[in-house]
C-alpha cells in the first residue's frame, strides 16, 4: 500500500492530528533553529574569548614568574664583586680571603633562596678555589664542563638555558623534588671569552605545572611548555599529553602569527591550538582544546531547545487531540449507528445539537432514521407475509432524494474540510443505493447488477485496505437481461465476511470471480472465491435450504426464496465448496431481455 494510500484510508481525526502535527512541528522547528544557531554561535564567541584571555593571562603571568628569576640570575652574574673573585688567579687569592667571599657569597644566595619560586641556587668555579668541593651551593666546574650541557651553553653563548632533571647532570638533580634549572655561564669582565663559572638557579617543576594547568580549560585538553628541541618540559596532564602532542615546527609556526590560534585536525577530531612563546626561554606555551567539548555549552543549549520544543509539541498535539475528537467523535457515532442500520437497528444519535456541519449531518440522519421507523411501523401493522412485498413496499416508501441529499452534504462538507477519502465513499455509496432503490422496480439488468457488486467491492475494500480483488467476465451478450435486484451483493457480501476474512492463513488478497454461462434458455452466473470454504455437511444444508436457526444464512435462504418465488422452484441457489479451497455459488435465472421483461 502506497504512502498516498495509507494516508487517504486514515481516520479524519487522526489526518487533522496529522496535518497540525506537520504544521506546528516545521513552524516550531525553524524557529527553534533559528533560536539555537544565535544562541550557540553568542555562546561559542563568549567560549572562544575567554578561552583566548585565558592563554594571555597564562603566557603573562608565566613570563611573570620566569622574568623574576632571570632578574635574580643576571644580578648575580653581573655582581662585580663576584666577578672579581672568580677572575683573581688562585696563586693570588689567600685561603682567608677564599673563605671569607665564600661566607659572603653563601649568605647572598641564601637570601636569593628565601624567594618562593627559588629552590635553590648553585655555583660551578674553578676547581682549584678551596669552597669547590663544598657540593651544596658551589660544585667544582670540571664537573659540568666534562657533560653535555657545557656543549649546550657554547652553542647558545650568551643565552640562558632552561632545562629539566632529564637533561641535568646528577650533581643538580635533587631526589625529593623535580626541578627546573636555569644555566649560564659566568663571564669575567676583563675578558669576556674567559668563562669563570657556571650559574645555575633552580625552580619547583609542580609551581610551573600549576600555572600551566590554568591555560587549559577543559578535561580532555591539555597545555604544555615544549622547549626548542621538542622536550616537554611540565603538562597539565600526561594521558592527554600523548594523545595531543604537536611537533615543536608547528607551535612556533602559530606562535608566529598575528593570532596564535588554529583549529587543527587530530585523530579524526577538530582541535583548537593556541600556542605563546615565553620571553626569556625557548619555551612554547600551547594548549590544545577538543572543539567538541569547548562546544558543550552549545550542545546543552541544543538540548534545552529539543526539550522545550518537544513539550510544545506535545502540548500542542494534545491541544488539537482534544479538538479534532470534538469533531470526529460525533462523526464517528453517526458512522457507528450507520452500521446498526445495516443490521436492522434504527437507533437515533443522541449528541448535543450544534449548527455546524455536523450538527447538520446528525439532524438529518436522526430523520432519515425515524421516517425509515416509521416505514417498517406501517409495513408491521400491515401485516404482509410475503418478504418481497414487503421490501417492496418499504422501498417504495423511502424517499431517494432525501438520502442523496444527505450523501451529497456529506460530499460536500469533505470537500470543505479537505477530506478526500470520504468523497469517493460517499459517491460510491450514492451509486451504490441508487442501483439499490432502481426507481422502485424489481427488475434491473444484469449489467446494472454487476455495477452495483462493483460499487459494494469498492467500498468494502476503503474499509479493507483494498484487500479485495474483483474480477467480472460474464458474457455481454447478457448484459440486457434481467434479474431480481439485489442478487448478487448479498452473496458477495458473504464470500468476503464469512469466507475470506475468515481465512487468517491466507497470504495476499482476497479473490473474487463472477463469470456466466447459458444452460438451454437458463443464465447461470456464478461466484467464486478463495476463502475458506464450507464442509461437506453445511454445502448439503445449504443445497436442500435447511439452515438451524434464523441467523445461518439469512441473507442467502431470502434470496433463494426471492428468486424461487419470482421464477419458480427450477431456479435458484446451487452450492459447490470444501474446506480450504473457496466456495462456488451459482445462480440460475431464466435469460429474459429487458425489452421483454417490460
Amino acid at each position: 500500500m502506497s504512502l498516498g494510500q495509507a494516508y487517504r484510508n486514515l481516520k479524519l481525526k487522526h489526518k487533522l492530528m496529522l496535518l497540525n502535527s506537520l504544521l506546528i512541528l516545521i513552524s516550531l522547528s525553524i524557529l527553534s533553529y533559528m533560536s539555537y544557531k544565535q544562541g550557540s554561535e553568542r555562546v561559542n564567541t563568549e567560549v572562544l574569548f575567554s578561552t583566548k584571555q585565558v592563554l594571555e593571562q597564562t603566557d603573562s603571568f608565566l613570563t611573570y614568574k620566569l622574568g623574576k628569576i632571570i632578574e635574580i640570575s643576571d644580578s648575580i652574574v653581573l655582581d662585580s664583586h663576584m666577578n672579581d673573585m672568580l677572575s683573581r688567579p688562585v696563586d693570588q687569592y689567600s685561603l682567608s680571603e677564599q673563605l671569607r667571599d665564600f661566607q659572603n657569597l653563601s649568605l647572598n644566595f641564601s637570601s636569593f633562596q628565601k624567594v618562593d619560586d627559588i629552590v635553590r641556587i648553585r655555583l660551578f668555579i674553578h676547581d682549584d678555589l678551596i669552597y669547590s668541593n663544598e657540593e651544596q651551593m658551589f660544585f667544582k666546574l670540571s664537573e659540568f664542563t666534562q657533560s653535555p650541557l657545557q656543549q649546550l651553553l657554547l652553542d647558545n653563548v650568551g643565552k640562558m638555558k632552561w632545562i629539566d632533571d632529564t637533561q641535568a647532570i646528577p650533581a643538580l638533580r635533587d631526589p625529593e623534588q623535580k626541578t627546573i634549572h636555569s644555566i649560564r655561564f659566568v663571564k669575567n669582565f676583563s675578558a669576556l671569552d674567559d668563562k669563570v663559572g657556571v650559574l645555575n638557579v633552580d625552580i619547583r617543576e609542580d609551581m610551573l605545572q600549576e600555572i600551566v594547568k590554568r591555560a587549559n580549560t577543559t578535561q580532555n585538553g591539555v597545555a604544555y611548555l615544549q622547549n626548542a628541541n621538542g622536550t616537554v618540559i611540565v603538562s597539565s596532564n600526561e594521558t592527554n599529553l600523548q594523545r595531543w602532542l604537536l611537533d615543536y615546527p608547528t607551535v612556533q609556526h602559530i606562535a608566529s602569527k598575528s593570532d596564535p590560534w588554529q583549529t587543527l585536525s587530530r585523530g579524526g577530531e577538530n582541535v583548537l591550538v593556541g600556542s605563546k612563546a615565553i620571553k626569556g626561554t625557548d619555551w612554547q606555551l600551547v594548549t590544545v582544546l577538543p572543539l567538541q567539548e569547548m562546544y558543550s555549552s552549545s550542545a546543552k543549549l541544543r538540548n534545552q531547545t529539543l526539550l522545550i520544543m518537544a513539550i510544545l509539541v506535545v502540548a500542542a498535539n494534545l491541544c488539537s487531540y482534544v479538538i479534532s475528537s470534538s469533531i470526529t467523535n460525533r462523526i464517528a457515532v453517526v458512522i457507528r449507528k450507520m452500521r446498526k442500520v445495516q443490521s436492522g437497528e434504527l437507533d437515533t444519535v443522541k449528541v448535543e445539537a450544534t449548527r455546524d456541519e455536523v450538527g447538520e449531518l446528525v439532524e438529518n440522519f436522526n430523520y432519515m432514521v425515524g421516517r425509515m421507523k416509521l416505514f417498517i411501523e406501517e409495513q408491521y401493522k400491515l401485516g404482509q407475509e410475503a418478504k418481497n412485498a414487503e421490501l417492496k413496499a418499504l422501498q417504495s416508501q423511502i424517499n431517494p432524494h432525501f438520502l442523496y441529499n444527505t450523501l451529497d452534504l456529506i460530499n460536500w462538507t469533505a470537500i470543505k474540510h479537505q477530506v478526500p477519502d470520504i468523497p469517493e465513499i460517499v459517491q460510491a455509496l450514492s451509486q451504490f443505493y441508487k442501483i439499490s432503490l432502481n426507481k422502485g422496480d424489481e427488475l434491473i439488468s444484469v449489467e446494472n447488477e454487476l455495477k452495483h457488486v462493483q460499487l459494494y467491492v469498492d467500498i468494502q475494500n476503503k474499509r479493507f485496505g483494498n484487500s479485495i480483488l474483483f474480477h467480472s467476465d460474464v458474457d455481454e451478450s447478457l448484459y440486457d437481461c434481467t434479474m431480481l435486484k439485489i442478487t448478487l451483493q448479498p452473496i458477495v457480501e458473504n464470500a468476503i465476511l464469512h469466507g475470506i476474512k475468515e481465512n487468517g492463513s491466507r497470504h495476499g488478497a482476497g479473490e473474487i470471480f463472477i463469470h456466466s454461462y447459458m444452460e438451454n434458455d437458463t443464465m447461470v452466473l456464478c461466484v467464486e472465491d478463495n476463502g475458506i470454504g464450507m464442509p461437506a455437511e453445511m454445502v448439503d444444508r445449504f443445497n436442500r435450504n435447511d439452515f438451524h436457526d434464523k441467523k445461518e444464512g439469512y441473507g442467502i435462504k431470502n434470496i433463494n426464496h426471492r428468486i424461487k418465488l419470482f421464477y419458480g422452484e427450477q431456479y435458484g441457489l446451487h452450492f459447490r465448496s470444501s474446506p480450504g479451497k473457496g466456495t462456488t455459488v451459482e445462480i440460475r435465472m431464466p435469460a429474459v431481455p429487458l425489452e421483454e421483461a417490460i
